[in-house]
């Protein structure tokens, strides 16, 4: 089990910023018969309950720190006991200050993804990361625009791109030599992945394409949250296949740390879920 990987030249970090008590599968997974979890139940608690962490990648990535995603944010998080966010202490721990991060790259535009984007709201929002240059998800950006005006994630998203300090992105875009975008919709319509590749190895950050390591083998699971399941089932597959075909090291956003890094293996006519 770890909490980081090396790929290459890529150095990864998993760290969680704030993780909610365990709930009810059914809660998260409403398709899903409680009883469709029993030859998984390694990955729910000892209650049989579900548990889920929100958790940020610090990559070191050509002599840069490069954050994957941003947390829910500082809080106070009173839906969740008033629980903060652990960002900034754990950027800390690594001998990293908000001005050390060159890159923010968000996976899509839901809360628990780009809470830490930026302090305060308004006129008086500002980035962060000072220094930092934003790519966010074109596809989720006019989604939400569009539909819905008041989503609050924008308020995380439109003072950078006023500021001039984000860019919209979408499909294979690079954003370093070793690390570049992957269109993967379906939990959101702009959803993103981050391949990485370097000194001939490969890896992925797979932002929500999976939820839980039980997807890895059960790939028409949808949670709730999923907006368009059919094409997070199509993403899933095709991404499954592939993580397992190229043997990446593979990092998940959601999945229970330690066992947030591994790879994709197949058994018994299966694909699973192996923790590093």
């Amino acid at each position: 089990m770890a909490d980081r990987a090396t790929i290459g030249n890529v150095e990864i970090s998993v760290f969680v910023d704030t993780a909610p008590p365990p709930f009810e599968t059914s809660r998260f997974f409403p398709d899903v018969p409680p009883e469709a979890w029993a030859p998984y139940k390694k990955w729910l608690d000892e209650n049989g309950k579900f548990r889920t962490n929100f958790c940020f990648f610090l990559l070191r990535s050509s002599g840069k720190n490069i954050l994957v995603d941003s947390g829910l944010g500082p809080g106070p998080h009173e839906r969740f006991g008033g629980a903060t966010g652990q960002l900034m202490s754990h950027l800390a721990s690594k001998g990293v200050k908000a001005e050390d991060v060159s890159t923010v790259i968000i996976t899509h535009m839901h809360g628990d993804h780009m809470g830490w984007n930026v302090m305060g709201a308004g006129a008086s929002a500002r980035p962060t990361f000072p220094k930092a240059k934003y790519y966010i998800p074109r596809g989720d950006y006019e989604h939400f625009s569009k539909t819905n005006p008041a989503y609050a994630p924008l308020s995380q998203a439109t003072p950078l791109l006023n500021l001039g300090v984000a860019q919209l992105v979408e499909g294979d875009f690079a954003v370093t030599p070793e690390l570049k975008t992957l269109y993967t919709p379906g939990h959101t319509p702009g959803h993103l992945s981050v391949v990485i590749s370097s000194a001939g190895h490969k890896g992925m950050i797979v932002g929500d394409v999976y939820h839980s390591p039980a997807q890895v083998s059960e790939l028409d699971w949808c949670p709730g949250g999923d907006i368009n399941k059919d094409d997070a089932r199509k993403t899933r597959r095709k991404v499954t296949q592939r993580l397992a075909d190229e043997n990446m090291t593979v990092a998940a956003s959601h999945f229970w740390l330690p066992d947030s890094v591994g790879k994709v293996v197949r058994l018994d006519g299966k694909t699973a879920w192996k923790s590093l």
